[in-house]
């Protein structure tokens, strides 16, 4: 079952590049919204096409976590070194280039999600010195869109291809029919024009806990550590073989929570 798991999130990954390069040829960073209502709207099949990026990604970001939950079932790692480490930098690409998709539709929520990721580089020590890899004052996602279409998907990429060595076509039809399945059974989130008043929005599901901790008062030092947390704890639970144990029972604690902050 983790086996096939594995090649399914591969195959998703594939149909969300495929996907993302057609969705990119009409984007235009400049009038972001404008270009995402045109696709949606205007473009024959091309709502069919921004649907079919938003849910093959989102459905690689839950299989790629099953897949985590299955590898820590295990009693010991079977992977190498380089390829464990190289996995968790992939992850981490993930959700970055998760994040900064959900900010490139440019609409009020996606907007407002970029500037509290600038907002909380900023008051965080160190991480103020990447700031100016993602802020632009004159066109606010410019560095944003560079980051989504070509160094994250690069790093994503080069990650994927060290932890699983090939890119199997045996399961693409699999990525593509559960994407497509999910497209007839879900709705994406409605896009709100970027002079909307009065209303609220909020970031990918994913990121909703780090905004409700920043809305009761925690500092982004914490914040961003809840953030980083799981990725730091399974980057060490290759080498902490005696502590296995309690790194699982900290990052289910950590999901707990993150879930709990979720949804006050």
């Amino acid at each position: 079952m983790g086996y096939m798991i594995s090649w399914v999130c591969v195959a998703l990954f594939n149909v969300s590049i495929i996907s993302g390069l057609i969705v990119a040829f009409v984007y235009k960073p400049s009038v972001a919204y404008e270009s995402v209502q045109k696709l949606t709207y205007l473009i024959p099949y091309g709502d069919i096409f921004r649907q079919l990026h938003y849910f093959s990604s989102e459905a690689f970001l839950i299989m790629s976590l099953v897949h985590i939950v299955f590898e820590l079932r295990k009693r010991e790692i079977r992977i190498g070194q380089s390829s464990w480490n190289y996995s968790i930098l992939a992850l981490a690409a993930l959700f970055f280039v998760m994040f900064t998709g959900y900010i490139l539709k440019a609409d009020l929520s996606g907007l407002s999600a970029g500037e509290i990721a600038i907002s909380l580089l900023k008051q965080t020590p160190l991480l103020n010195y990447f700031v100016p890899l993602f802020e632009d004052s004159s066109i606010f996602i410019w560095k944003y869109y560079i980051w989504h279409i070509l160094f994250l998907p690069l790093i994503l990429t080069y990650g994927l291809l060290v932890h699983v060595k090939t890119f199997r076509t045996k399961y693409w039809s699999i990525g593509l029919g559960l994407s497509l399945f999910l497209m007839m059974i879900f709705t994406m989130p409605k896009d709100v024009a970027p002079d909307a008043t009065n209303i609220h929005v909020t970031g990918p599901w994913f990121f909703k806990s780090a905004e409700n901790l920043l809305m009761l008062g925690v500092s982004p030092i914490v914040v961003d550590f809840v953030i980083f947390f799981p990725f730091l704890t399974l980057l060490g639970y290759f080498y902490l073989e005696k502590h296995r144990t309690l790194l699982r029972v900290l990052l289910l604690l950590w999901c707990i929570v993150y879930a709990v902050f979720s949804f006050i």
